[in-house]
Parts: structure tokens; C-alpha cells; sequence
């Protein structure tokens, strides 16, 4: 299986993570805006149904798996493509491609740039 690396942007993360109570300082330096996952590297995504809170939870650090956990979790399933986004909104999560919006901008773009101005508040 080819390696496991996905960058997530803040925003979305951030958005779900208040939930578990985690915060980012404002010190943080600019690479700390994604997650690096690695191989054999998992976060858990929690609706907020599933957990008796009012918002969703993703968790903070990745957990290492072995192998064969790894393989188990993922039989059957199929990777996400080039970009994908975690956005909560209205007390779900979603993972969603990155799409053009309708003011031609990638959401990706407003994204990162959503989350570089949320860094310089």
C-alpha cells in the first residue's frame, strides 16, 4: 500500500477538535497548521451523536498501528484522492473532495487561507 500521507488543514480540524477541548497557540509556527500522518497511523472520528457532546471530535495525535491492524482497518476500503477536506458543520463531519466554489475560488485554498488568518489573530 502506497505511504500514508495526508495533510488536513486546520480549519476543519479545528473546528472538530474544540469539542475534545484541545486549542492551538497562536505561537505555533506555520507548518503546525497540518498533521502529517504516517504510516500505519490512524485518528479516530467521533460524531456528536456517538460521543453526548455538542460538536464532533476527531482525535488530537495519530496512534501508531502495527501492520496488521493497519491492513485489517482498511480491507476492503478505498483512499481518498488528491485533496480532501474535513469540514464540521451543524454538528456533523463530512470528508469532502476539494471542489471550485461558486466565487471561483478552490475550496482548499479558502481552507488554508481561513486558517493562516485564524494563526494572525
Amino acid at each position: 500500500m502506497a505511504k500514508l500521507s495526508r495533510r488536513l488543514a486546520l480549519a476543519g480540524l479545528a473546528a472538530a477538535a474544540t469539542g475534545a477541548g484541545t486549542a492551538t497557540g497562536r505561537a505555533d509556527p506555520p507548518g503546525s497548521l497540518f498533521l502529517d500522518f504516517e504510516n500505519n497511523t490512524a485518528s479516530m472520528v467521533q460524531t456528536a451523536q456517538d460521543i453526548g457532546q455538542p460538536r464532533p471530535r476527531i482525535t488530537k495525535a495519530p496512534a501508531k498501528l502495527s501492520e496488521t491492524v493497519a491492513a485489517n482497518i482498511v480491507a476492503g476500503a478505498q483512499p481518498i484522492g488528491k485533496c480532501h477536506i474535513i469540514v464540521a458543520y451543524q454538528g456533523q463531519l463530512y470528508i469532502v473532495p476539494d471542489k471550485q466554489l461558486a466565487d471561483s475560488n478552490k475550496a482548499s485554498d479558502m481552507v488554508v487561507k481561513a486558517a493562516m488568518h485564524t494563526m494572525s489573530d
